[in-house]
């Protein structure tokens, strides 16, 4: 077996930072995240003074509660805050972008066979008002390179191509995917581009307005570890007359921030402690926070390959894989189960180890999350669950 990896941050108990329940393994952080108990406490005391004066803090004070914020997380991605548009989470995002398009009959939406399946929702609803069409590139089914993934979207561009929407990292398969590329070309081209980066804030060092997307939406708590029902839609000047929030409401076309800062009567303090989150694990220092999830993520794709006896499933060790790793699901655990859900539950019901398991065209695979929170034992567990369940 593989020697546990030297980590950048040595850690006392990192779990205690967080609220997670240890009687059992938690390895699905890409989900919904783990918000830290320090930013969850500093997210109620706002909570609760609001609730002591919701008119004045809620009703005429929104824009100054959420200002040093926006200024926080536009600092921390690179972008201008004043267009940085606060939401619930990144498919919103894609949606509020979607809208904005004046599409005509005809025009087609080009993405990755990969693509978040409530994006691929969001287009497919989009044809019965507006009659485009998705057009899915297909992927390999294994080793995946982040890009190569890019080189096969830029090559399916058609003439009839209006919009691409591309995954900083994929949710299915956790590959990061050189966007910059795939928007280079789309700009050189006069295709517009959505990047969906719901796991890039906290995952990647982003430099948003650098990539110069048309839009850029994202969670904040995934990996920034915000608390939940955190996104955002970065959107540069030459759209931003033209995007709107999802919801019209009394500040429409007056400002875009000002636009997403109203949005009736809804619970603003998980966007005010965005920075709360940022502010907290800068203490431990940013770029050693990546470093370390990413180190335990490669290290855990080895381990686990050599455990369960399985091949890689990316073609460049740890380049195309950020803080999760895709492994495959040993033949003997699947052969056992009749599908990836009935996996996922024995797992979590039978030996207390919460992990994703995903089917990509007819291969299984784990996708395993590696955060402060996650330790070698959690990864050596998860190994040993695997081959209890198959026994």
């Amino acid at each position: 077996m593989l020697r546990a990896p030297t980590l950048p941050l040595t850690l006392t108990d990192p779990k205690a930072l967080f609220g997670l329940d240890r009687s059992y393994t938690f390895l699905n952080h890409g989900s919904f995240g783990a918000c830290p108990n320090a930013v969850l406490a500093a997210q109620d005391r706002s909570r609760r003074e609001i609730e002591a004066r919701p008119i004045e803090l809620l009703g005429r004070k929104v824009e100054s509660l959420l200002a040093p914020s926006r200024a926080a997380v536009a600092a921390f991605v690179g972008t201008d805050p004043a267009g940085l548009g606060f939401m619930v989470n990144a498919t919103e995002g894609v949606n509020a972008a979607l809208q904005s398009i004046a599409w005509k009959q005809g025009d087609e939406v080009l993405a990755l066979d990969m693509l978040y399946n409530a994006v691929r929702k969001s287009v497919q609803r989009m044809h019965a008002t507006h009659g485009i069409t998705l057009r899915e590139v297909e992927t390999p089914s294994e080793g995946w390179c982040g890009e190569a993934l890019a080189q096969l979207l830029i090559d399916a561009i058609a003439p009839n191509t209006r919009l691409v929407i591309i995954d900083h990292v994929t949710s299915p398969t956790a590959i990061i995917i050189d966007v910059a590329r795939v928007i280079q070309t789309c700009r050189a081209r006069g295709v517009l581009v959505l990047v969906d980066g719901a796991h890039a804030p906290g995952m990647l060092d982003l430099s948003i307005d650098a990539l110069d997307a048309d839009w850029y939406t994202a969670n904040l708590h995934k990996w920034t570890c915000a608390p939940k029902g955190c996104g955002m839609l970065v959107t540069p000047p030459r759209h931003r007359e033209t995007t709107h929030p999802l919801a019209t409401s009394h500040h429409f076309e007056l400002a875009y921030t000002k636009e997403f800062d109203w949005q009736g009567t809804r619970d603003i303090t998980a966007w005010m402690h965005a920075r709360t989150a940022i502010a907290f694990f800068e203490q431990f220092g940013w770029q050693q926070v990546r470093e370390h999830n990413h180190a335990l993520a490669v290290w855990a794709a080895e381990y686990l390959c050599d455990a369960w006896s399985v091949r890689a499933l990316t073609d460049t060790g740890g380049a195309s894989i950020g803080s999760m790793c895709p492994v495959r699901v040993p033949d003997a655990t699947r052969a056992s189960f009749a599908s990836v859900e009935a996996l996922q539950a024995a797992l979590y019901d039978q030996e207390r180890v919460e992990v994703p398991v995903i089917d990509w065209k007819g291969a299984w695979h784990v996708r395993v999350s590696a955060h402060l929170h996650t330790s070698t034992a959690d990864i050596e567990r998860l190994a040993e669950a695997m081959q209890a369940i198959s026994r």
